[in-house]
């Protein structure tokens, strides 16, 4: 006899989000970086795989994620989930700037 069971998909976990207050924004177009004017938030949302160490290299490499949206370095690090406590520390420590509590709305 056929039991038709049902099984609930595993929760997705909260992803790890961080936000860097960018003065220094640009855009690349046709492969020229351009600076974009005022204050910007750059919000990178971690893969779920990621480790600290693994999430912070990605950020903060020569050709990571940061250096791929701003010409200068974050005025400022804010982070939300699993991996913010000990990431949004190191990513401040790292950079020498302060570290905030995630202000998503206000961004800047």
């Amino acid at each position: 006899m056929a039991r038709n069971e049902t099984r609930e998909a595993p929760a997705a976990e909260e992803p790890t989000v961080i936000y860097l207050g960018n003065r220094n924004a640009i855009q690349t177009i046709d492969g020229e970086r351009k600076p974009v004017p005022g204050k910007r938030c750059t919000t990178v949302v971690l893969r779920p795989d990621a480790s600290v160490m693994e999430a912070a290299q990605e950020i903060t490499h020569a050709q990571g994620v940061w250096t791929a949206h701003s010409d200068g370095t974050p005025a400022w690090v804010a982070a939300s989930g699993p991996l913010a406590s000990a990431l949004g520390p190191l990513l401040a420590a790292h950079y020498k700037c302060e570290l905030r509590e995630p202000e998503p709305a206000t961004g800047v």
